[in-house]
């Protein structure tokens, strides 16, 4: 099998460059339209020379390029064509020796690439090692037909659609794919949809990619939650696919493309035309929820992987713990469901591990504040909110009479109330279940251990305060359903908020919190149901109240803004709690500023104030990226402000 073609269209240069390679019997000499060259295999290397209107030498290397993906390219033109080349030859990547090359130069360049051994290195080895054994503990019990297709060596360029829901292994299986069906030359390149706006973001997102071997361009390109690229770029990238992506971005051989799409309604969307040109092999992941019988399989493997690289004897989890765990809903999958089997091994529980070792939800270390500015700054920009920074247009209602505008609040809008719902069964299902798993861990343990009163004190102990905050959950969520409609009228702010504080002072004593408030009197009134208003402050302030340390503090605020809630009056309420001695501490986040921290997801209060607050006309945001300090703000229908009122800005 011949290591080196030589190319040229004269015979008599073939003979000089074969002459001055020392190639000998191993090279295979002839012109850009030989099709000697398309009945033997791939060489090692191709010597292309290049002459006059360089027409032939292109469409050889059109040809063959792709089927010789390992080769190592030299193109050898005359003098002053190099840049004219580099430019013609933009996806081949060579090296350009003008012609004619000196003799120690070329040979010292062959002999490199021929003592390069097509071989893994050990790095490479040890990572499709990693990425075969994780993928074997995600997948071991899933039958996927499809994933034979995509790894076929015959199909390496067919695009790739994998479905699921986050946290599936949808990435993981992308990587395989590339690693394991025909696509390791090259890189892998893996773009996530929601960070690009622009078609020069997605270009140069693949040109700065570097996650191949050295000197090749990427062979797979994996879009990430391709439905949350914005619809244009959807379009431009399917003209990507179907014919051949922009100059310079890509290697001459063939590219895979692979998507990722979530398995849950959202508000993205795939444009239909580039549904169609990824619809070449499809897999869908199924939700942990569907595979039950994977749970202890994985736990178990995860375990064993992890003590094994920690060099820790291997660890069990007992039925009771894992009993827990099937009958946790993991909205995160098996990513989260690897967390926690991480996160209770790190806590180095006892062997067997039981179900009250398990750590459900926790954070080792305190996320970093995305909220870095002075308070009073801070607190002035979220007081005011977009309407300082520029007029936003005249609201239709602003059209009406004063009285008319009153009369005609604006209409509650849209709320997603699939999304909500689903969110408080998961609530629900959370606050619930964390102290189940406790009292049916202590009843199971009872019987023998009845005589030990030290083990009936903590029984008592522990039984009773889970209880009651199974109570606590239950009377919000008959409170919340004893509520209604509600009629609308004109709601004191400002007083509600007193109130509810007055009735919460003997709590603020006990807990020594220092209350800050800057409640605006002067125009305090909102639109809405004052008693769906009075549970969604209090279910707010009783969960801020859990969350903040003892001796910390808390600041309210309230502000009437005439353009605040999507272009109508509105009054803005804000609850922040903050922990000063936190600040810029590496301390471990105790618990309640750990459940703050995924507050959105887990808390009752939270969703059922969010569900009040959007049947009434409002919003409510919720901000608690930063370990020390959780921001609540609240936007609420109000009237408009006539001329002369308090308020106002004008005298009477």
């Amino acid at each position: 099998m011949p290591t080196l073609w030589i190319v040229h269209r004269d015979e008599r240069v073939r003979g000089a460059l074969a002459r001055l390679s020392a190639a000998g019997s191993d090279a295979l000499l002839g012109g850009p339209s030989d099709r000697a060259f398309e009945k033997t295999a791939p060489p090692r290397i191709v010597l292309l020379g290049l002459e006059r209107d360089l027409e032939a030498e292109l469409e050889f290397a059109h040809r063959h390029a792709a089927r010789t993906p390992e080769a190592r390219w030299i193109l050898l033109p005359r003098p002053g064509d190099e840049g004219e080349v580099a430019r013609l030859f933009d996806t081949l990547a060579a090296e350009i020796l003008t012609f004619p090359p000196a003799p120690a130069q070329l040979r010292q360049q062959i002999r490199n690439v021929l003592a390069e051994r097509p071989v893994e290195t050990l790095s490479a080895r040890r990572v499709r090692d990693a990425l075969s054994s994780r993928f074997s503990r995600f997948f071991a019990d899933l039958e996927l037909p499809q994933l034979l297709r995509a790894l076929d060596p015959r199909l390496p360029s067919v695009p790739l659609v994998v479905r699921g829901e986050p946290g599936t292994g949808r990435s993981l299986l992308a990587r395989y794919v590339h690693a394991f069906g025909g696509g390791s030359q090259g890189g892998f390149i893996a773009v996530p949809c929601e960070s690009l706006d622009s078609a020069k973001a997605l270009r140069e997102r693949i040109r700065d990619a570097d996650d191949g071997p050295a000197g090749r361009r990427p062979s797979t390109i994996c879009m990430e939650n391709l439905a949350r690229l914005p619809l244009p770029l959807q379009r431009g990238l399917q003209g990507w696919i179907e014919i051949a992506m922009p100059p310079g971005l890509t290697a001459a051989r063939p590219v895979r493309w692979i998507a990722t799409l979530e398995d849950v309604p959202s508000g993205s969307a795939l444009d239909p035309g580039l549904a169609q040109s990824l619809a070449g092999i499809s897999i869908r992941i199924p939700p942990l929820r569907e595979r039950p019988l994977a749970i202890g399989s994985f736990v178990a493997e995860t375990a064993r992987e992890w003590c094994a690289t920690q060099g820790e004897r291997p660890r069990q989890f007992s039925p009771a713990a894992l009993d827990s765990l099937r009958d946790y809903p993991w909205p995160g999958n098996l990513c989260e469901l690897e967390a926690v089997v991480v996160r209770t091994l790190c806590a180095g529980p006892p062997d067997p591990i039981d179900a009250a070792e398990l750590r459900f939800g926790e954070l080792e270390e305190p996320a970093e504040s995305a909220i870095a500015a002075e308070w009073r700054e801070r607190d002035e920009a979220v007081m005011e909110g977009p309407a300082a920074a520029a007029p936003p247009a005249e609201a239709p209602s602003a059209k009406l009479p004063p009285d008319a505008r009153e009369a005609a609040a604006p209409a509650p809008p849209p709320t997603p109330r699939n999304d909500l719902l689903q969110r408080l069964v998961s609530s629900v299902a959370h606050q619930m279940r964390n102290p189940l798993v406790a009292i049916r861990t202590f009843a199971s343990l009872l019987p023998e251990r009845f005589e030990d009163p030290e083990f009936r004190g903590r029984f008592h102990e522990v039984v009773r305060g889970d209880l009651g905050r199974v109570e606590k959950v239950l009377d919000r969520l008959a409170g919340f359903a004893a509520l209604g409609p509600g009629e609308r009228t004109r709601v004191d702010v400002a007083a509600l908020m007193e109130e509810l504080l007055e009735e919460r002072r003997p709590q603020i004593q006990a807990r020594r919190l220092l209350v800050l408030k800057e409640i605006d009197s002067t125009a305090p009134f909102a639109l809405c149901g004052e008693a769906q208003l009075r549970f969604a402050l209090g279910s707010l302030l009783d969960k801020a109240f859990e969350w903040v340390p003892e001796r910390a503090d808390l600041y309210l605020a309230s502000k009437h803004h005439p353009a605040g809630l999507r272009g109508e009056p509105a009054v803005r309420v804000l609850i922040r709690f903050h922990d000063p001695s936190r600040s810029g501490r590496p301390e471990r986040v105790d618990a309640a500023l750990a459940e703050a921290l995924s507050l959105r997801s887990t808390s009752v209060e939270i969703v059922l104030a969010e569900l009040v607050i959007g049947s009434q006309g409002g919003a409510l945001t919720v901000d608690a990226t930063g370990a020390d300090e959780t921001i609540i703000l609240l936007d609420l229908p109000a009237p408009a402000i006539r001329p002369g009122e308090p308020g106002s800005g004008e005298s009477g």
